[in-house]
Formats: C-alpha cells, structure tokens, sequence
C-alpha cells in the first residue's frame, strides 16, 4: 500500500527548468545592442554626410567667392574682418582712390560676375536639409551684392568729378593766393569766383580771419555743404574763365596773404564726399550684413553637427 505521505513523483526538486526565458532574455540583448550598432552607424553616416558638405561649402567659399571679394578689396583681405558695414564701404573707397577712373569699371565687368558665377556654384551644392534655408539666404546675397556694386558702379563716377574739384579748389587757390601783378590766369580767376560763390558778402570782410570763421560755422550744416560741392564746385570745374569783378583787386588786398581758408574748404568738401558716398555704398553695406549673417548661420549648423557627443 502506497505511503500517503509521499510526495507526487512530478512534483522532484531535481527536475531540470524551461530554457524559454533565457532564450527571450538573450533576443532581447542582441536586439537592444543591434539597434545602439544601428544607431551609432546612422549618426557616424550623418556626421560623415555633414563633413563632407561642410568641406565643399568651405572650398567654394575660398576659391570662388574668394575670387570675387579678392576682385573688389584686393588680394589677401578676409572679408569676415571688416567689424561692420562702415568699415567695408572705407576699404571700398580705398581701392576706388587708387585708381578712380577705371575701378567702377572694373567692378562691374570683372567682379559682379564672379560674384553670379559663385551663386550658381552655392544653388548647385548637395547639402543636408538643414542646411537649406540658410544656403538660400546666402545665395541670396551674393545676388545682391552683385546688384548693389552694380548700382554703385554706375554712380561712382561723379565722384571722380568732385575729388577733380577738390585737388583744383587747392591748386587754383594756391595760384589765386601767389598771385602778384599783371593779367590773372584762368586758374585764379575760376578759384576767385569760387571764393565768392562760398562766402557771400567777402568783400565786406576785414581780413581772412573771417573767413575762416564763416567756413567754421558754415561746414556744420548739410545743406552749405551741398552748395559747396555742387553750386560752387561747378565754377572750379568749368572750362569758361569768368571776367574779373571790379573789386577784384581790392578782395585780394585784404585776403591774399592768409590761405588758411584753403585748408577748411578741403575739410569741408571732403567731409560732404565722404557722406555722399556712404550713402551711395549703403546697398552694398545692407548686402554684405546678409551675406554674412547667411555664412555663419551655414557654418554654425555644420560646426553643431559635428561636435563630440
């Protein structure tokens, strides 16, 4: 008779267990490490992808954007230097002194076109999409930098015409103050029109001192200073030698001998060019600022894609 107390033959503490949840334990590992393989994988192909993107954006930066702004401030200088707008349109009138007459030219027939060449090369560029809108940008401003230095290419020869003044107001004035006896040339005649024409009422100062402190007080005010440049710059330009006026002598008896005048209007007409061209340069300084802003923001995105995690 079976013993009642015995315990189920099923029920042995030495039956071996299911290997199931080892199993499922192990497919899920694998599976976690597979997927931190994938990913690490996925983020090494993206890092490579923006690399590479940021190695081509860089080279078209160099060589042909660089070849457009060497075109237009000269060799090695990085336009990323200028501190703002103000700066860069200094530079520009810089070059433009250098050779007045053939540098407008110069900038729309050599440089403007590198600068267009450059946009279809940017426009051409195979990028990641985070890279897209601010390529458009900056794309964008290479077209209106070219536009902007166009425009300016077209006006900056009157500026020419007024630095001519400039230099002839200071030779004809030099003439007009050695100037002793017998028949004045044209050369003092023009500039004593001209003297006439900037100060009215001289012929009623005592003495040169007067002058001085008219011009002083004159050349604060915009509008004088137009008149200076236009109106009477127009007089030391003209070809037509005016006939001397009845007090001519007599004005030149109490002014000849100080020229300190001469001094103050270069100051004052200097001062009316430098703002003229400001403002004719403005275009150019509004497109740079976006150009740039559009060149950091790339290089930002790329600098931020490629950092150690």
């Amino acid at each position: 008779m079976d013993d009642p107390n015995a315990l189920d033959p099923s029920l042995s503490l030495t039956k071996k267990s299911s290997k199931v949840p080892y199993i499922i334990a192990g497919v899920a590992v694998a599976g976690v490490i597979g997927f931190f393989v994938w990913s690490a994988s996925k983020q090494r192909a993206q890092r490579e992808l923006h690399a590479a993107f940021m190695e081509r954006f860089a080279s078209l930066e160099k060589e042909d954007v660089g070849k457009f702004w060497a075109c237009i401030l000269g060799p090695n200088v990085d336009v990323g230097m200028f501190p703002d707008n103000l700066a860069l349109s200094q530079k520009i009138t810089s070059q433009f002194g250098v050779d007045p007459k053939n540098y407008p030219t110069k900038v729309r027939e050599d440089c403007t076109p590198k600068a267009i060449d450059a946009k279809h090369k940017v426009e051409k560029l195979e990028s990641p999409d985070d890279y897209k809108e601010q390529l458009g940008k900056y794309s964008s401003g290479l077209q209106q930098l070219a536009a902007a230095f166009d425009a300016w290419s077209m006006i900056a020869p009157a500026q020419v015409a007024e630095m001519e003044q400039g230099k002839k107001v200071g030779s004809y004035g030099a003439a007009w103050h050695g100037f002793e006896s017998g028949k004045p040339g044209n050369d003092v005649l023009a500039y004593d029109a001209f003297l006439r024409c900037a100060v009215p009422g001289i012929d009623k100062m005592k003495d040169g001192q007067g002058v001085v402190e008219f011009l002083f007080k004159s050349c604060k005010d915009e509008k004088y200073i137009t008149h200076l440049n236009g109106d009477c710059g127009k007089i030391i330009l003209s070809d037509t030698a005016p006939q001397p006026p009845k007090d001519f002598k007599a004005v030149m008896g109490k002014l000849q001998a100080d020229d300190r005048e001469l001094s103050a209007f270069d100051d004052c007409m200097r001062k009316g060019r430098k703002g003229k061209r400001r403002d004719d340069l403005a275009d150019v300084g509004r497109a740079w600022v976006e150009f740039m802003e559009a060149g950091r923001a790339v290089r930002k995105i790329g600098k931020e894609a490629l950092k150690n995690d």
